[in-house]
């Protein structure tokens, strides 16, 4: 039995080159975004009081843009790593198991690739062979800079004051209480369920709804109009709930969270 080669010319060679490079560059995305999602499946850990995290992919993002924090923990005289470095380890072991589960080919490829972007004088590894930590830090690279891009105002503690700057919102009920600058000070009391997908807005939207009738009182002239509004009240107040404030909570909040998640 005779070993056979195969010969590969030079454009037959880069072709394949730009494939690996871009299978590798696709599977770092990929990781990340694996290893972000299961982040953000992850309640917050509360280790930041001040802000409104809601899942450790947020706290995280702090961490990344706050940091570095060189609180160090400890237990009976014994250190347990400071608040940045316990991060760190913990988001490098969440990705070390996501590249451990790849198979070996995917390995091999990003591995490759990995060790193109390296000076001669940093390589330990050869082409072809697997290095887990290479690959490794190449997405806790990928995670860092997204977690470097990220709009956290929304949950930082000044979250009160900013979000009435980022919220878009439409409306009869909303149009009245901008004119009175008075939708500002519901959104700085509401700002942590208007940041939260699963948060209920039935108070918020009960609130705007009895200012809205506030302003029709304090400025109908009208005896007939007044009446109107008061014998049919509750009526006008479900119909305002339902088909108008709810709706442009709901829309806001998307945007919102889209925007923070972005």
């Amino acid at each position: 039995m005779t070993d056979k080669a195969v010969e590969i010319d030079s454009d037959g060679f880069a072709r394949l080159q730009s494939a690996i490079e871009a299978f590798a560059e696709l599977e770092i995305v990929r990781l990340a975004d694996l290893v972000i999602d299961n982040l953000r499946e992850r309640p917050a850990i509360g280790i930041f009081s001040e802000i409104a995290a809601r899942h450790m992919w947020d706290e995280y993002c702090w961490e990344i843009q706050e940091g570095p924090f060189d609180v160090d923990f400890g237990w009976d005289g014994m250190s347990l790593g400071t608040v940045s470095s316990n991060w760190g380890s913990t988001i490098r072991c969440v990705v070390g198991e996501a590249v451990e589960r790849l198979p070996k080919y995917a390995q091999v490829f990003i591995s490759a690739h990995v060790l193109e972007q390296e000076s001669d004088d940093e390589r330990d590894q050869f082409i072809g062979s697997i290095w887990i930590e290479g690959i490794v830090n190449a997405v806790m690279d990928e995670i860092s800079s997204r977690a470097s891009e990220r709009f956290l105002d929304l949950i930082g503690p000044h979250r009160s004051d900013v979000i009435g700057y980022e919220i878009s919102m439409s409306g009869i009920v909303h149009s009245a209480l901008s004119e009175r600058d008075e939708m500002g000070g519901i959104l700085a009391n509401y700002a942590e369920e208007m940041i939260d997908p699963g948060a209920d807005l039935t108070k918020m939207a009960t609130e705007m709804v009895e200012m809205f009738f506030e302003a029709v009182d304090d400025e109908t002239e009208s005896t007939f109009v007044a009446e109107f509004f008061q014998h049919f009240r509750k009526e006008v107040s479900a119909l305002l709930t339902e088909r108008d404030v709810r709706p442009a909570l709901e829309d806001a909040r998307r945007e919102l969270v889209k925007r923070l998640d972005g």
